[in-house]
């Protein structure tokens, strides 16, 4: 089964079936697992607009739980990082192919890039249906579970 990566955040904005949540980074990202793939850890505040049927449930101010799971993260990292490095190298290689100068060989490479995220961009509708934050809200600890 795959892990629920949570963050706590805060509602900034209240749409019909939508709400948008600024993510703070906590202490908490210093001790997970996926810090260096998830960039909360570096970021201080990032908005993510979660898709919900129950958004008049929430309200401006209120804090609530973000969660994405695990596998979709990785997913995720495979769009920005690992495929565009492959974008990148078939340019190079591609480049290389056809002559013997390596500055040409670089600006295949930033061409194949360009190209992986213009096709990226055209397609990101359809894979941005695939990826789905869940939203709560959140629940306080009875004051005996805090101490």
């Amino acid at each position: 089964m795959a892990e629920i990566i949570k963050h706590e955040g805060i509602v900034t904005n209240v749409e019909p079936g939508s709400v948008t949540v600024k993510i703070q980074s906590t202490s908490a990202c210093g001790s997970c697992h996926a810090k260096g793939l998830c960039q909360m850890s570096e970021k201080t505040d990032k908005d993510v607009v979660v898709k919900t049927k129950h958004s008049q449930s929430y309200q401006v101010g209120e804090t609530v739980d973000v969660s994405l799971t695990s596998g979709l993260g990785m997913k995720a990292v495979l769009y920005a990082y690992v495929f565009s490095l492959v974008a990148a190298g078939i340019g190079f290689f591609l480049g290389s192919l056809f002559t013997d100068n390596q500055g040409i060989w670089g600006l295949c490479a930033l061409a194949g890039l360009a190209l992986y995220f213009v096709v990226l961009k055209l397609v990101s509708r359809k894979i941005n249906n695939k990826f789905h934050f869940g939203i709560a809200h959140k629940t306080e600890l009875p004051l005996e579970a805090q101490e």
